[in-house]
C-alpha cells in the first residue's frame, strides 16, 4: 500500500516542508504587514509587499467572493495529485507532484481559514512588476514545469 512505502514518506516530507515554509512565510508577512504596506526593497528587482489575494492567479475573479470554494477545490485537486503520485514510477515525478501538492494545500489552507491568500513576493524589472506571489505559488509553478516536461518531453525507458 502507498502509505507504507518509502515513496510515500519521501513525498510526505517534501509536501510538509512546502506547507510549513509557506505558512511560516505568510505568518511573517501578516505580522509585518504594516512595514510591507510601504514596500521593502530587498535588492533591485525584488521587493517584499503585502497583498490579500481573494481570487485565483493574479487576483483574477477576486470580486466574486469564492475564495472558500477555491480552497475546497485545492483540497480536491490535492486528492487527484495523491493519486498521480501513487501511479508515478520515477523520482523526479514524485518530487514535482509533491511540490504541486504542497503548494496547493498551502494556498488551500489560507483560503479556507482566512478567505484569501497572502502574497508578498514582488519581482520586477524597471517599471514592470509581476503580480505578487508566495512560496506556495512558486512551488506549484516549479513542480508544474517539471511535471509538464516529464509528461511531454521525457522519453519512456
Amino acid at each position: 500500500m502507498i502509505f507504507r512505502t518509502k515513496k510515500f514518506i519521501y513525498c510526505l516530507k517534501i509536501t510538509l516542508l512546502i506547507i510549513i515554509l509557506d505558512q511560516l512565510s505568510k505568518i511573517f508577512a501578516y505580522n509585518n504587514k504594516q512595514n510591507l504596506g510601504s514596500v521593502i526593497e530587498i535588492f533591485s528587482g525584488l521587493n517584499l509587499v503585502y497583498v490579500e489575494n481573494r481570487g485565483i492567479s493574479f487576483g483574477f475573479l477576486s470580486n466574486l467572493n469564492i475564495s472558500f470554494y477555491l480552497g475546497i477545490l485545492s483540497f480536491l485537486i490535492g486528492l487527484y495529485i495523491i493519486y498521480l503520485i501513487k501511479e508515478t514510477k520515477n523520482l523526479v515525478g514524485y518530487i514535482s507532484l509533491s511540490l504541486i501538492l504542497g503548494g496547493a494545500l498551502g494556498n488551500g489552507i489560507d483560503r479556507v481559514l482566512n478567505g484569501y491568500v497572502i502574497d508578498f513576493i514582488d519581482i520586477y524589472y524597471g517599471d514592470y512588476h509581476w503580480p505578487a506571489f508566495n512560496i506556495a505559488d512558486s512551488s506549484i509553478t516549479v513542480g508544474g514545469i517539471i511535471y509538464f516536461w516529464l509528461v511531454f518531453f521525457k522519453k519512456s525507458n
